[in-house]
């Protein structure tokens, strides 16, 4: 269950101070500066080193893990993920190079990586080439192609097609590089053969909540809209498979009227518009996640329809201010990116080391239901730094 925020509050300050501001846009390059310490000896290590690395309980986990791996197990809990001191310094000691993607240009992909960066620092990798995939499986292509030349020791980025996705990281994992995935595993690929793990966040969890924010939003009855991404996304797939089960079996006078599909976020919008005319009834609408909210967003406020209550997922600076606002945004579901950033250090650690994974190697990290009323709060939990001052203004 989600800890109440004022006890959280000061664990998050720590995490704050720690990330400090993220940045508007990732750097291309990030140098390790400190001096590492001798491969196994831990009496140089930095006084915060000396225990190891492990990661802030924030969020008690669930009673039942709903987040399931490639291979149908059950999900490891993100706390599993560790390392003794010892293997810090051995970590340090390698000098290890990194190659990370994007998902695309979003807070979201910025503070995964800014904790990606964190972890990073503190195990003396230096992320030698940042690039942006923008969810196209042919600029994924040519990004891994670029990584194969660049003798990197590890490549972390979330695999897109992935029927075909072995295609562009089978050379990666040829020439012994640590593939390490957000989500989405290439179809055929074993933990600890051609890739060494995973994390994601608790997909279906946060359909399940979606559901519930939206019921609550229009009064548990009426009829929705489900705009949704198309094709095979393992991701939002997920989620949006999660909300429409839940409306259906909790919510019996919410009716689902139609799903809208987008292959890109800013066909959203026109998708809605459509949607909207030929029914004019809609009380609510559920998005996939916070960029193409953002499209129907001003697709609801275009068609002056006040009354629309919107729910998506992933924090994102627009959709939180019309949410402060009081506008259309009456909910998100929210996830913790900085955490799931850091986690993917970690696992590129037990990669470098031979460390055996718990399991299938696919870790699972918590999400919680983000409101007005905890909104402020939500950007410390999720980001790990304050929400903008434009969004806390609106909340005072």
């Amino acid at each position: 269950m989600f800890k109440k925020f004022h006890v959280l509050l000061p664990i998050l300050i720590v995490v704050a101070m720690i990330v400090g501001c993220a940045p508007a846009a990732p750097a291309a390059t990030t140098a390790p500066t400190e001096e590492v310490a001798a491969a196994g000896d831990v009496s140089t290590l930095p006084d915060e080193l000396k225990n190891g690395l492990t990661f802030p309980k924030l969020i008690d986990p669930p009673a039942q893990i709903t987040t399931k791996g490639p291979d149908g197990n059950v999900a490891t809990w993100y706390t599993e993920l560790s390392l003794t001191p010892e293997e810090v310094a051995k970590v340090r000691a390698m000098n290890l190079r990194v190659g990370w993607e994007l998902i695309n240009t979003s807070e979201w992909d910025n503070a995964n990586l800014t904790g990606f960066k964190d972890a990073a620092e503190k195990l003396n990798m230096e992320i030698a080439a940042t690039t942006n995939g923008d969810l196209d499986p042919v600029k994924q292509k040519g990004d891994m192609e670029n990584f194969a030349s660049m003798d990197l020791d590890i490549v972390s980025a979330q695999a897109w097609d992935l029927e075909i996705a072995s295609q562009w990281f089978d050379p990666l994992a040829k020439q012994g590089v640590k593939l390490v995935f957000m989500s989405n595993v290439p179809k055929g690929y074993t933990p600890g053969k051609e890739y060494v793990g995973a994390i994601t966040d608790s997909l279906y969890d946060m359909g399940v909540d979606s559901a519930d924010m939206m019921a609550e939003a229009i009064g548990s009855e009426g009829q929705v809209l489900s705009i949704e991404v198309a094709g095979v996304n393992y991701v939002t797939n997920t989620r949006d498979g999660a909300f429409r089960d839940t409306i259906k079996s909790k919510y019996p006078k919410i009716e689902i009227v139609e799903v809208g599909g987008f292959q890109k976020p800013d066909e959203a919008g026109t998708i809605t518009s459509a949607l909207l005319t030929k029914y004019p009834d809609v009380k609510g609408i559920y998005v996939s996640y916070s960029t193409p909210a953002i499209s129907v967003l001003e697709a609801v406020k275009s068609m002056n329809r006040k009354d629309i209550k919107i729910i998506t997922m992933d924090l994102d600076t627009t959709a939180s201010l019309d949410m402060a606002q009081g506008g259309n945004i009456a909910g998100i579901a929210v996830d913790l990116p900085f955490l799931m950033g850091y986690g993917r250090a970690l696992i590129a650690a037990y990669g470098v080391l031979g460390k055996p994974c718990p399991d299938q190697c696919y870790f699972t990290s918590p999400s919680f239901k983000a409101t007005r009323e905890n909104l402020a709060d939500a950007y410390l939990l999720s980001f790990g730094v304050p929400a903008p001052q434009e969004v806390l203004d609106a909340l005072k």
